[in-house]
């Protein structure tokens, strides 16, 4: 089930990672003096978004659901190293490759992703214990433990060797609630030319892991039902969401819609008028009920708007 799509030639753009060379204490910096977004109005606090966020049209409680379960599997990364391995360019990215400059350097970057999948293991897996940092150094490392998979944005997280030195963030819905840490442990799969990863994350947090898998459950549920209600209006309204992280401050909920879809090698990109700014790189962009099994990472922008990378199939 699908919109009737207008299709372009797609155009180089910026990458929209959060680059810190000061650290942590860079990012309300940035917050304060972004260029992109001054003011960051057409953001919302994700605990204050309701209703009348909404077009008209969509201002109904599953709408919200679906919206608030989007958020409840978003979270923030923070990579603390830059691979060796990036390129020097790539046709997607106009000038250098992001972070290129910054190779085998601890300078601390943040972006977005979703949680898609998540695995748990007990004692009876033969999985052996598990491999988080806080396990790592234990001498009563946990055998009940789970893999959590994220989509983002491949110039977010590279690699392996840049996944190792990961932190995802689940829960940082505003400044009162720092989230839980998860580490990185790998990256599962990756396209380069459609600018996707997948990273996975480990966790002896069985409350966590546990919260995290029927939650996914539960956006997929939402996702169908929604796109059920409103199929007649999708070539019509194209609305798109992204909650993400900008600048790596707490989540924020943008509301606008889809213009073009640009054919890639496997899948399409698309571009949008939905706000991001720096740090929301490898937000998930929900196109009601368009692919509702795909989670399209937001990659970057360029002359025509914001733009996506290539889908994962999550469904």
């Amino acid at each position: 089930m699908g919109a009737t799509l207008s299709e372009t030639v797609f155009k180089p753009g910026h990458h929209e990672c959060e680059i810190c060379y000061g650290g942590e204490a860079d990012l309300r910096k940035h917050y304060t003096s972004c260029k992109k977004n001054p003011g960051h109005v057409n953001f919302i606090p994700v605990n204050d978004f309701n209703f009348d966020h909404l077009p008209l049209r969509y201002r109904d409680v599953i709408m919200l659901d679906v919206i608030k379960a989007l958020s409840a599997l978003t979270i923030l990364i923070k990579v603390e190293y830059t691979s060796l391995k990036r390129p020097k360019s790539l046709p997607c990215f106009s000038g250098q490759y992001p972070c290129y400059n910054t190779r085998g350097s601890d300078v601390l970057r943040t972006g977005t992703g979703r949680v898609f999948d998540v695995i748990k293991y007990t004692e009876r897996d033969n999985k052996g214990t598990c491999p988080c940092g806080k396990c790592k150094h234990s001498d009563t490392p946990s055998n009940v433990w789970g893999k959590v998979h994220v989509v983002t944005a491949k110039h977010v997280v590279f690699d392996d060797s840049e996944a190792k030195r990961t932190r995802c963030v689940v829960g940082f819905d505003d400044n009162k609630s720092p989230g839980v840490s998860i580490d990185g442990w790998g990256v599962s799969g990756a396209d380069l030319f459609g600018d996707r990863c997948e990273l996975t994350c480990v966790s002896c947090d069985l409350g966590l892991v546990d919260e995290l898998y029927k939650m996914c459950e539960h956006f997929e549920n939402l996702c169908e039902k929604v796109s059920d209600k409103y199929w007649r209006y999708l070539d019509v309204d194209k609305l798109t969401v992204i909650v993400s992280h900008p600048h790596g401050c707490p989540k924020q909920v943008s509301v606008g819609q889809w213009t073009h879809e640009h054919k890639g090698k496997s899948w399409s990109k698309y571009t949008y008028t939905t706000c991001t700014c720096p740090g929301s790189s490898g937000a998930h962009v929900y196109m009601l009920g368009y692919h509702r099994w795909l989670s399209h990472p937001h990659s970057g922008s360029n002359s025509e708007g914001n733009f996506s990378g290539e889908p994962w199939l999550f469904g």
